[in-house]
């Protein structure tokens, strides 16, 4: 009796941990899309207003500016980005799982800590290389960057799905005649499939919200939403019912995107190791 009392108490006890947790994580995302619907009066409003008149007001203002053109380039450069990186990425990871390579270890060391080197260290001489090369304000530029930043993730994570694959399924393919790259795309990319996903969303993620990047190497041209954003001062300060109507619009692609494929995602997250 004493055990099965305990036993509920636990899961109440889990229930509520995890829906506390979920509230303090949901409250940022609440407060800023609750700001965007408020006017600058409301947003100040002391005690802050939990139940108020929505208004469009900030939306409208926003797709005035050249807010709505540089969305479009996050779009474009992100995108464009992610499919490079997840393509070169899913391959190479592939080659280090499958093949013996001399130096094969070293260099996997050293793509993987291309990942935790500051971007700060990398904004001028890039900029400085780009200037160089007449590149300043473009979407390329960007793109490589971004691709250079997202394909040792790709590959480090991408490495660990592929590590779990049996080789006799490799095996049987290659008895059927299937060529090493068939046996790659035909066999093992359908079973790293969650992996995938999963990569997409991190690179997805770092790509729209780079920023500093992004300032360096534009100017008007190819100015992405996170420079945008920045940008939404007035002459008293923030104006923040806009910056929060564009944080919110900057949020949803990637929100529906994760909310579409939260299967895969969510196996992706469990079941990728690094052998």
């Amino acid at each position: 009796m004493v055990k099965e009392i305990w036993m509920k108490a636990k899961a109440v006890l889990g229930v509520f941990v995890v829906v506390l947790v979920s509230l303090i994580f949901l409250f940022p995302l609440f407060w800023i899309v609750s700001s965007s619907l408020k006017t600058r009066v409301d947003i100040f409003a002391l005690p802050p207003l939990i139940i108020f008149e929505p208004t469009s007001v900030n939306y409208l203002t926003l797709f005035k500016t050249a807010f709505v053109k540089d969305f479009g380039n996050s779009m474009i450069v992100s995108i464009s980005s992610v499919v490079i990186s997840l393509a070169l990425g899913s391959l190479t990871a592939y080659g280090f799982s499958r093949y013996k390579i001399k130096g094969g270890d070293f260099a996997f060391g050293w793509i993987l800590s291309l990942r935790f080197f500051p971007v700060v260290a990398l904004a001028i001489p890039v900029y400085i290389l780009f200037r160089m090369l007449d590149m300043l304000d473009t979407h390329i530029a960007l793109i490589i960057v971004y691709c250079i930043i997202n394909i040792s993730f790709a590959i480090w994570f991408l490495k660990g799905f592929f590590d779990e694959i049996p080789r006799s399924l490799e095996e049987a393919a290659r008895l059927d005649g299937y060529s090493p790259f068939q046996v790659f795309y035909k066999v093992a990319l359908p079973l790293v499939w969650p992996g995938m996903v999963t990569t997409i969303i991190f690179c997805l993620i770092q790509s729209v919200n780079e920023f500093l990047i992004a300032l360096f190497l534009t100017i008007r041209v190819a100015e992405t939403a996170p420079v945008a954003l920045a940008k939404l001062q007035t002459a008293v300060g923030p104006d923040w019912g806009k910056m929060c109507a564009a944080a919110t619009i900057m949020i949803i692609p990637v929100l529906i995107f994760t909310i579409a494929v939260r299967n895969q995602l969510i196996r992706g997250m469990s079941f990728g190791r690094l052998k």
